[in-house]
Formats: structure tokens, C-alpha cells, sequence
């Protein structure tokens, strides 16, 4: 063992101060060093003082084969000491300091030489423990091959990440090429849960716990029971009060299947060997050099904001976005943070939701924001490949302009022929856009001409109408509706009034509903001189006459239904 610091008393070993780490790893490299480990301090004189706020003791052992130390390559990039100021040269070394450039994917291949000490074969396939009765699969083999025919034996044996419901229900037995049989386990662990536990088993080692959970460890093969049955292809009944690994002996040949019998031998409870068996012969071959293995060692850019986002102006009916760019490596996440202050703290991280969304993309889009959110400020937070830290975007401000409010008013709702209705408009709190700022509506179709602040509307249009306002923000928003409709009445209209002869007649028909009329106009001595039918579509539907080549006079004008019936009279100069 090798320590790093000294003044210990350890576990079975001598209390004192020792002068230095040589002197610890000559005095104890051969002792035990699981247990308690303690550490004192000593102040020979008043009045200083000081802290030892921790302390560590490194162990250096060995797990597995024995190896060299390894050998990397290609050379670049690679060196000898964290601050890579030493370039490795390709003497065998355990450790390496990488740092390659530029950014990219850089693979590096290690190799060791092998100083074997034991000779592994491993199955590492699932094991079900079925409810009752043989494992599937029953037997699981392990096939051996490539080692001495004589002159090997089991050091032990490995079973990987064993659970059950009871432990007590498991047996286990191992059965050599040649037909000898062990038994690893039976009868153990009680009426408890094994709990995804790995064992190996090795002669010499403690008993297992017959009626208590046995955790993970090294154990000595168990059976508690008298006599054990694997049902064929199994050996049958087994007793074996004493298994020992010992029993497959050194001289026979080990290469072959070697066969895992698993049982259950009390139904309803089941468990599984999730990581197989592994078996370690005690066998001396020659070194060897592994096969290389390869190290991927991946150099990342630092995160950076290529485009930084923009000022949004918006109205309050529209949509916000707020766009980053991110340059480095990737992939990339993404935070967006809101300033409700001017751009002072505290930043709030934004999430999905009411007028927000994609808070954690690249982009953010605020829809529809009130005019209170104006002057709010926006960024985001940016996370690329680890371990590069995150890099945060400019501040960006949202400006909300609020829509325009539009109220119209008419002088009077109800019109004759010959009569009209003005309607006037007000806006606030803006002032409309100079040019195209006003769009007035009848029945939702734009008025020709309709682009100022008032309208003037005769008979002929009547109707629902609404504003459309745009002010100098651009924000555009509808006023509320005023509707022109006629006055009802039983007369006829003439206008012009006296005429040259070209005029028109007006008499109410109800709305949306076509009929026929008849206008017959008589002279001032009663004599008939025109006659005409009409087909009338709305209220007060014009009936054009053109009486320009008749006489200077009065005239008699009756308006008549299909039938010839009088409707109503009324009388037209002409000059």
C-alpha cells in the first residue's frame, strides 16, 4: 500500500508517528488494510493554532490480471502532466494528459501486456430463476477452451447480480466437463430477499448465512440441506455436506462445457442471475499483449451567441419573437429570461405558458402581450457540449403599443330619399396613420372612397357600418357599428324635383323582398304618357324616368303593384 499522508495508527499495526510514506509502505506493505483507520495531531506549543479541515489516504492494489503499464497512441496530443507541458514520448505509462486541438473527435488507442495470474471464461447471458423447478436455461453453459489439459484447477467461481425472493429456495450446482459436480449454494439465505447481490465462491472463505440475507461477497461453497435433487439432464440427487472447490482436482482436462444447474426448489417466488456465471482457473499461460482498445477523447468548442436577438415592437393583438443563433458545439438547450425591471435583476427563468412559448428553444414567441409588458426586457441562456459553460445573449427590449380605440357616431340613423347621414369618427389614445389610416366599412365590405375621418351616406346605402382605424403605430382596430336604415313611409318620392326630365321615383318595398311595380304618369289633362315596369329589390329602390323629350309641364306619377292596383301618387315638374 502506498500512503499519502502519515502520522496514522492503522488497522492491527503500531501507534506512533512514522517520518514519511516510504517508511509507511516499508513498515506496511504486506498488511491488512481493511478497518479502522486514525489520524492524530499534535501542537508541541501555545499559542498558534490552526485546521485540518480533511484528509485522505490513497491505496494503491491490484484487481483482476496483473498488467504492464500501457502504451498510447498516436503520440499527438498526448502528454505527460495536466498542464501538458511534458509531450508523451510512448514510454508505457498508465495515465496520459490529452489535449488535442483543434475541435473534433480524436481516437486514441491503449495497449497493456499481460502478466496472467488466472484464466477467465465468462457466460454472461440471464439466468432465470423460474418459480419452481429448473432455471432457464437449464443447464447454462460455459464452454472452456485453450488451456492446458492437465495442471489446472477452479480458484473460484462467480455468480453476477443474483436475486430471488427467498434466498433460502435457491440451489446451485456446477458440474465439470468430465461430470463432477459441486454444489455452490443450497439451503442459504433464509426466508428473506437476496438482494441483487453478486457472490464468488472460493474454498476457504467464510460460510454463507443459512437463515439471514447474505450480501454481496466471497464465500466459501454452502449446502445446508442433506440432499439436493437437479432433475435430469441434472446429476439427480447430490449430497455434499461439504463442497469444496477442490473437488474438480488439477489434473484433469478442464477444457469442455462446464454446466450451471439452476433450481428453485419451492414455488411462488422467482428471481433471475442477470449477469451469468464466471468461472477463474488457476493456470500460468504466456504474456500476451491486448488487443487495443480504444479511447475516444472528444474536443468541444466553447458555447458563443453567433446572432444575438432584436427589439420587438409589437401592437397588443400581434405576435413578439425573439431569435438566437448559437455557435460552438452542440447539441444545444436553451433558457429564456425576462427583466421586469429595465433590464435589472432578478432575471426570471420563462416558462411555457400564457403569452409565451418556446422558452427553451431558440426561439421565443410572445403572442398577443398586454401594453403593461412593454419595456420588458429578454435573453437567454444558451448551454452547449459539456463541459463548455453556458454563454447568455444581449438584452433585448418588447415595446407593446396598444390598440387604437375608434368610436363613431351619425347624426341621425333613419333616412328618406333625399335625405343623408353623416357619421363621424374619434380616436385614441393615437392618432391615426396619415395616409391610409381610415378604411370605413358597410357590411363589412370597404366604402369606395370611404378613407376619412367622417362619411356621408344617402338611401342607396344603407347598412351596418364600422370603422377601421390603423394609427401612426400601426396597430389597427374596428370601431363599434351604427346601422342606416330607412324611414318607413307611405309616399312617394320625386327627385329632382322640379327636372328636366330625368329623375327618379322612390317608394318603400319591404326589405329583401323582389317585386314588381308599375309607374304610369299621366299629363296635366290626365292623358297616360309613360308607362314602365320595375322589379324592386330594397326599401326605397330608385325607378329611373327619362321624360326629356316630353312637354314642359306638371305630371301625375302613379306607383302600382302587379295588378294594376295604386299604390300610391304623387306629381313632377318638368322645366
Amino acid at each position: 500500500a502506498t500512503f499519502t499522508a502519515f502520522g496514522f495508527t492503522f488497522p492491527g499495526g503500531p501507534v506512533g508517528y512514522v517520518p514519511n510514506v516510504a517508511a509507511y509502505n516499508a513498515l506496511y506493505n504486506t498488511g491488512p488494510v481493511n478497518g479502522v483507520w486514525s489520524i492524530g495531531i499534535y501542537d508541541a506549543g501555545a499559542p498558534d493554532g490552526g485546521t485540518l479541515n480533511n484528509w485522505s489516504l490513497d491505496i494503491d492494489y491490484v484487481v483482476g490480471v496483473p498488467a504492464t503499464a500501457a502504451t498510447w497512441s498516436p503520440l499527438a496530443g498526448l502528454f505527460n502532466d495536466a498542464a501538458a507541458t511534458i509531450p508523451y514520448a510512448g514510454t508505457p505509462v498508465d495515465s496520459v494528459w490529452a489535449r488535442p486541438t483543434p475541435a473534433g473527435v480524436y481516437p486514441y488507442q491503449v495497449t497493456v501486456q499481460s502478466m496472467p495470474v488466472l484464466s477467465t471464461f465468462t457466460n454472461p447471458a440471464n439466468i432465470v430463476i423460474n418459480a419452481s423447478g429448473p432455471g432457464t436455461p437449464y443447464p447454462a453453459n460455459l464452454t472452456v477452451s485453450g488451456l492446458p489439459t492437465s495442471g489446472v484447477g477452479v480458484d473460484s467461481v462467480r455468480l453476477t447480480g443474483i436475486s430471488h425472493t427467498w434466498g433460502d429456495d435457491i440451489d446451485i450446482l456446477l458440474q465439470s466437463p468430465t461430470g463432477q459436480n459441486v454444489v455452490l449454494m443450497s439451503d442459504v439465505g433464509g426466508i428473506v430477499a437476496v438482494p441483487n447481490a453478486t457472490y464468488t465462491f472460493r474454498d476457504g472463505a467464510p460460510a454463507m448465512n443459512a437463515t439471514a440475507a447474505n450480501p454481496t461477497g466471497t464465500y466459501r461453497p454452502t449446502n445446508n440441506g442433506a440432499t439436493d435433487t437437479w432433475p435430469a439432464p441434472g446429476p439427480g440427487a447430490i449430497t455434499q455436506a461439504t463442497p469444496t472447490l477442490a473437488s474438480f482436482g488439477n489434473t484433469a482436462n478442464v477444457n469442455g462445457a462446464w454446466k450451471l444447474f439452476v433450481f428453485d426448489d419451492v414455488g411462488g417466488d422467482a428471481g433471475n442471475i442477470s449477469g451469468g456465471f464466471t468461472i477463474y482457473f488457476n493456470v500460468s499461460i504466456p504474456a500476451c499483449t491486448s488487443p487495443a482498445r480504444t479511447v475516444i477523447v472528444t474536443v468541444n468548442s466553447p458555447t458563443t451567441v453567433t446572432t444575438q436577438p432584436v427589439n420587438q415592437t409589437i401592437c397588443t393583438d400581434k405576435v413578439a419573437t425573439f431569435t438566437v443563433v448559437p455557435g460552438g458545439s452542440g447539441p444545444f438547450t436553451y433558457q429564456w429570461q425576462v427583466s421586469t425591471s429595465g433590464g435589472n435583476p432578478p432575471w426570471t427563468n420563462i416558462s411555457n405558458g400564457g403569452v409565451y412559448s418556446g422558452a427553451t428553444t431558440a426561439t421565443l414567441t410572445i403572442t398577443a402581450p398586454p401594453v403593461s409588458m412593454s419595456g420588458y426586457q429578454y435573453r437567454v441562456i444558451i448551454n452547449g457540449a459539456v463541459p463548455c459553460g453556458p454563454a447568455t445573449s444581449f438584452a433585448r427590449i418588447l415595446t407593446v403599443n396598444p390598440l387604437p380605440v375608434v368610436v363613431i357616431s351619425a347624426n341621425r340613423t333613419s333616412i328618406f330619399p333625399g335625405m343623408t347621414a353623416t357619421l363621424t369618427s374619434t380616436v385614441t389614445p393615437n392618432a391615426p396613420a396619415p395616409n391610409g389610416g381610415y378604411t370605413w366599412l358597410r357590411n363589412g365590405v370597404a366604402v369606395p372612397g370611404g378613407t376619412n375621418a367622417t362619411l356621408i351616406v344617402d338611401i342607396d346605402n344603407l347598412g351596418d357600418y364600422t370603422l377601421r382605424v390603423t394609427d401612426i403605430n400601426g396597430c389597427t382596430n374596428i370601431s363599434n357599428m351604427i346601422t342606416i336604415r330607412d324611414s318607413v313611409s307611405s309616399k312617394c318620392f320625386i327627385y329632382p324635383n322640379p327636372t328636366s326630365g330625368l329623375f327618379q321615383v322612390r317608394y318603400y318595398s319591404v326589405a329583401n323582398n323582389v317585386l314588381p311595380r308599375t309607374l304610369t304618369i299621366y299629363d296635366s289633362k290626365g292623358d297616360r304618357v309613360f308607362t314602365k315596369m320595375y322589379t324592386i329589390g330594397r326599401p326605397y329602390d330608385r325607378m329611373d324616368v327619362d321624360m326629356r323629350a316630353y312637354s314642359k309641364g306638371l305630371y301625375w306619377v302613379e306607383i302600382g303593384d302587379l295588378n294594376g292596383s295604386r299604390l300610391s301618387m304623387c306629381r313632377v315638374v318638368i322645366q
